[in-house]
């Protein structure tokens, strides 16, 4: 199962194995909270199906959304070499996860220095993604900011069609923009036939000037 996720595609099928071992299923109802700040840090998340926001909450009171978790994506990945959550891990659908056990995830990275140095080549491209991220949401236009989101899709749902996790509104919060933003650019690029919305799906119609948009 966990081949399926993108942050696990470069593990040896031996690796895979063993992080299938240390791992449990768990199926959630949509508004659970998987943890929250101070919780003590059972493991990481791979999100099978179904989305999950994670949050902060400032000092007065503002919710301020992190990421948001779709089908394929991992989350809480720190929490491995930390004592607590810092936090907040919520269900926005019906959701079902598997859970890597801390415990059990740093004992096998102890044991096993091949699979240390594979995690530690993960984790370094993962670096550099968040700082892509970073970059897009600081310096590029809302424009690309969608572009760039909508192509981040493609690739984690290895389709030209592809699902929103969540409402717009919440895309919209996470990427910087407010959802009027969101909506206009959103039409602006549908009537170039650069995509197609539909509802929650998003068809990408000429993937080469998308990307062009965030060269």
């Amino acid at each position: 199962m966990l081949e399926k996720f993108p942050l696990f595609f470069d593990l040896p099928g031996e690796h895979l194995a063993r992080l299938e071992s240390i791992s449990r299923e768990i199926s959630v109802k949509k508004g659970s909270v998987f943890f929250s700040p101070g919780d003590a840090t059972q493991g990481f998340f791979a999100l099978l199906d179904g989305a999950v926001r994670l949050y902060r909450v400032s000092p007065k009171g503002k919710e301020i959304t992190l990421e948001i978790a779709g089908a394929g994506s991992t989350f809480a990945e720190a929490s491995l070499f930390s004592d607590v959550y810092h936090c907040c891990a919520e269900a926005l659908k019906d959701s079902t996860v598997h859970l890597i056990r801390k415990d059990a995830f740093l004992e096998l990275i102890q044991r096993d220095l091949r699979f240390a140095a594979a995690w530690i080549h993960i984790l370094s491209l993962e670096v550099i993604h968040h700082r892509q991220r970073i970059e897009e949401l600081s310096l590029k236009s809302p424009r690309a900011r969608i572009v760039s989101y909508i192509l981040l899709l493609a690739e984690m749902q290895n389709s030209a069609s592809v699902t929103l996790p969540v409402h717009r509104k919440s895309i919209a919060t996470l990427l910087g923009m407010t959802h009027e933003t969101f909506y206009r650019t959103a039409k602006e690029l549908e009537n170039e036939g650069l995509v197609r919305f539909d509802g929650q799906k998003i068809e990408i119609v000429n993937r080469h000037l998308l990307e062009e948009l965030v060269g």
